[in-house]
């Protein structure tokens, strides 16, 4: 009976550099049909910001619309995921003619299980796929909320009776979402960025620990105000619309007819609003995270080939081809996936990406 084959060090750095190849190939593909839709995109903008413009200048005209306009745009804002799932073209982009074999029930169960035990990156998935999708967003709602705000305060400067008792209250809700997204910008979840801040804050406790009692209390008292004022500014921005939807909803009066016709007019508006930038900033942060992406793999390919030129005698050529491994498969744990509004308006999410995710070999690498 043949005796199976004993794969060699060297085998093993082949076949890394086999997958490793083409994946390269794979996020320069992606990158050809991303950069391909962006080509002209910013065109389709152009008439939704008339739109907007001329719309601030006719709730000056109608003042009762701008009620309908921060209903619509909180709507819009709070619930604004569910449009994702409407009918629409989703695949992973580039995805090539590979044929997946489905796994049974127990082989998903016990995948999943594999992922439950590594929590950190479990939770890496979870914060990647809510705020990662917010980060294209920011445009469209900066652009709607401001608005809004803009007409709001221009009638609070002239005295305008109408919309006293709720001014004030309309104005902190939109300074917190403006918060919250400029936050959200800056802890880059689509690119694990809340992860490297976690680290780094661990290394600063680390680093003050050895330093004396009084730098690390500084430290951590540091760390607890940060995480404070960011549940602050998350409860503003994701519980309190809620309350502000309400309060608009209950201190509607004599809305008519028209008054109903003009909200849906001004939802639909609002949607092409955020759609059309949502659209162009996504792919816009697509091409950006598969430049990087494309930048390490090369260096990750270059490692690996001088790692092949290695002799035997040295020893640390095991633990330089246990990096690189780790390294690979920590940036391909996610996949950048394409969905459009019937084959228009393409949208980039970031997501994870199952071939690794469930992979027991891959999970014995990452963190």
């Amino acid at each position: 009976m043949e005796q199976p084959s004993i794969l060699t060090f060297d085998d093993s750095v082949l076949a890394f550099s086999e997958e490793a190849r083409a994946e390269l190939a794979r996020q320069q593909d992606l990158r050809d049909l991303v950069k391909d839709e962006r080509k002209k995109q910013w065109r389709g903008t152009i008439v939704p910001l008339l739109l907007l413009v001329m719309t601030g200048v006719l709730i000056f005209q109608y003042p009762k619309a701008l009620w309908s306009w921060f209903i619509a745009s909180l709507v819009l804002y709070s619930w604004n995921f569910i449009f994702l799932l409407l009918p629409t073209t989703r695949k992973g982009v580039n995805s090539g003619n590979v044929v997946k074999q489905k796994k049974s029930k127990e082989q998903r169960r016990l995948a999943y299980r594999r992922l439950l035990g590594k929590p950190k990156l479990t939770i890496e998935i979870v914060i990647t796929l809510f705020l990662g999708r917010m980060v294209p967003l920011t445009i469209g709602f900066t652009l709607i909320l401001g608005l809004g705000l803009v007409v709001l305060v221009g009638f609070v400067l002239t005295d305008y009776t109408a919309v006293a008792g709720l001014a004030n209250l309309i104005i902190i809700q939109v300074v917190l979402i403006f918060i919250f997204y400029t936050l959200v910008n800056f802890l880059e979840p689509q690119t694990q960025g809340v992860s490297e801040i976690a680290r780094s804050w661990k290394k600063r406790m680390g680093a003050a620990k050895l330093k004396g009692r009084t730098a690390s209390f500084i430290v951590k008292a540091a760390a607890v105000a940060v995480l404070a004022t960011v549940a602050v500014i998350f409860i503003g921005a994701l519980v309190i619309p809620g309350f502000t939807f309400l309060t608009l909803l209950t201190s509607l009066k004599d809305y008519g007819m028209w008054d109903v016709l003009l909200f849906f007019g001004i939802f639909a508006e609002q949607f092409w609003i955020m759609r059309s930038f949502q659209s162009v900033m996504s792919t816009r942060m697509a091409h950006n995270m598969l430049n990087t992406r494309i930048d390490k793999l090369e260096g990750l390919v270059e490692r690996a080939n001088r790692i092949s030129s290695m002799t035997e005698e040295d020893l640390a050529r095991c633990d330089a081809l246990q990096a690189v491994t780790r390294e690979f498969y920590s940036l391909m744990l996610y996949d950048v996936y394409r969905i459009d509004l019937f084959g228009r308006s393409p949208v980039y999410l970031v997501g994870p990406r199952k071939k690794y995710v469930f992979d027991e070999k891959v999970l014995c690498h990452v963190p």
